[in-house]
């Protein structure tokens, strides 16, 4: 017997209207869209410090702290510089010379122990860097780019030729003495004690003969928000202001 031809069903061939071709079209693209970050109408404020904790977990704890204020913490300059072109803030905590990089004014003066400033230190290995500086290759973090860094560390140990190797965090510093890519590294005071426990280095310390530097402050961008934002800082609790360096906050 001869097998069967096999029969081919003809294709089915399904013509949307207009209306749901258009339907369909929008529920994709409402699909594949990006979802835009939703909008507050609290006060932005940036934060810029060089601390031992973690940058996202101080945000978490200064979101809890000030909820009157949408906080975002940098832990890299550059960070701070490209979030400022995309938007300028409400206000921006920093040490005094980073706030008059950023073209402000401390509106609160942060203290600790009744002083608003700290002593920098130039710390090195086996022995203290004694003798002039000059063509000596100094770690620093990069807390105003490369042109501001360089002129902040030149103004601390006053002297003009010195090499600086910038890093982006505090943490970064200690490798540069470890593996003897620079000849001293310079920190805030605070910092040493945290620095030695890190390490077994024979440490060696002396203060920077260019002076102190202010400690964290507020500058003020947009007056608008001004007492929103000086009311939520000074309502903050010892605990969370230790964490910022400081214990209490002054006006100025």
């Amino acid at each position: 017997m001869e097998a069967p031809l096999l029969r081919h069903r003809p294709r089915m061939t399904v013509r949307l209207r207009p209306r749901w071709l258009g339907a369909l079209l929008l529920v994709g693209a409402l699909h594949s869209a990006p979802v835009a970050p939703a909008q507050t109408n609290k006060p932005a404020l940036h934060v810029f410090l060089q601390l031992d904790a973690k940058s996202g977990a101080l945000e978490k704890i200064l979101q809890q702290h000030l909820p009157a204020l949408e906080v975002t913490v940098f832990s890299r300059y550059r960070d701070l510089e490209d979030a400022s072109a995309a938007g300028s803030p409400d206000a921006l905590v920093a040490i005094s010379p980073v706030l008059q990089r950023r073209g402000g004014k401390p509106a609160l003066q942060g203290t600790r122990d009744g002083k608003d400033v700290e002593p920098y230190l130039l710390v090195s290995v086996d022995n203290i860097l004694d003798g002039p500086l000059s063509g000596k290759t100094i770690g620093a973090v990069d807390v105003m780019g490369r042109d501001g860094t360089q002129s902040f560390v030149v103004a601390l140990l006053k002297t003009n030729d010195v090499k600086v190797k910038r890093v982006a965090k505090t943490e970064d510093l200690l490798p540069l003495l470890e593996f003897s890519a620079a000849d001293g590294i310079l920190i805030p005071s605070s910092a040493l004690p945290r620095l030695i426990e890190r390490t077994r280095l024979p440490i060696k310390s002396k203060e920077a003969p260019g002076g102190s530097v202010g400690l964290p402050a507020l500058a003020i961008f947009k007056d608008a928000n001004r007492e929103i934002v000086t009311k939520a800082l000074l309502a903050m609790d010892a605990a969370t202001l230790k964490i910022l360096g400081i214990d209490a906050w002054g006006a100025r």
